[in-house]
């Protein structure tokens, strides 16, 4: 009986870590949005510049996300498809990541792969339902957050036999959380 729940838990947590990313992009104008986020979005601060709109899809799941820039700093904010906020992700690099934390991810990789590439680093703050909608994104904004982020990383990695390019997620540790193998068609949007 244990050797089957076992193999199961095996196969289960092969799937989890190995999903595929099919995720499309489509820009559209910001009345095709839930009125929830409209009214986040009009909250945005005036001085937040390159507003751009997107409907997402990932499989069977939809969302909404607005990008921008503010203060020098690449923003994607994004929304349930009833409007509610899911998280709001900062554009970084490696280098601007505390060093213990950085150092835990890059251990991960070399330990990992026999060569990668990092394309893509972002924070990534979880919506906390804790504070109002306004509040969260204020406090991002203005690094006021009270929770550190955790890191999606776009990277392209390769194993003795194959070549991917995956995203990743370490939580604010620095800790691998798990990883989806991108589409290729799929990333050609994830430069920003």
């Amino acid at each position: 009986m244990k050797l089957k729940a076992f193999i199961f838990l095996l196969c289960f947590c092969q799937f989890v870590f190995c999903q595929t990313k099919n995720e499309k992009e489509e820009r559209i104008p910001l009345a095709e949005f839930p009125e929830a986020a409209k009214a986040v979005i009009k909250n945005l601060p005036d001085d937040c510049k390159r507003l751009k709109f997107y409907k997402e899809t990932d499989g069977e799941k939809q969302s909404f996300e607005v990008k921008f820039k503010y203060k020098r700093k690449r923003y994607s904010l994004e929304f349930s498809i009833d409007g509610n906020i899911e998280d709001i992700e900062v554009l970084t690099k490696l280098k601007n990541i505390d060093e213990t934390v950085k150092t835990k991810i890059e251990n991960y990789f070399a330990s990992s792969f026999t060569k990668h590439k990092f394309i893509k680093v972002q924070e990534q703050y979880i919506y906390n339902v804790k504070l109002d909608a306004k509040t969260f994104v204020d406090n991002v904004l203005n690094n006021n957050s009270l929770k550190a982020p955790n890191f999606e990383i776009i990277a392209e990695v390769k194993t003795d036999k194959k070549r991917d390019i995956r995203e990743f997620i370490f939580n604010t540790f620095g800790e691998f959380v798990n990883f989806r193998i991108l589409n290729p068609t799929s990333y050609e949007h994830v430069l920003y």
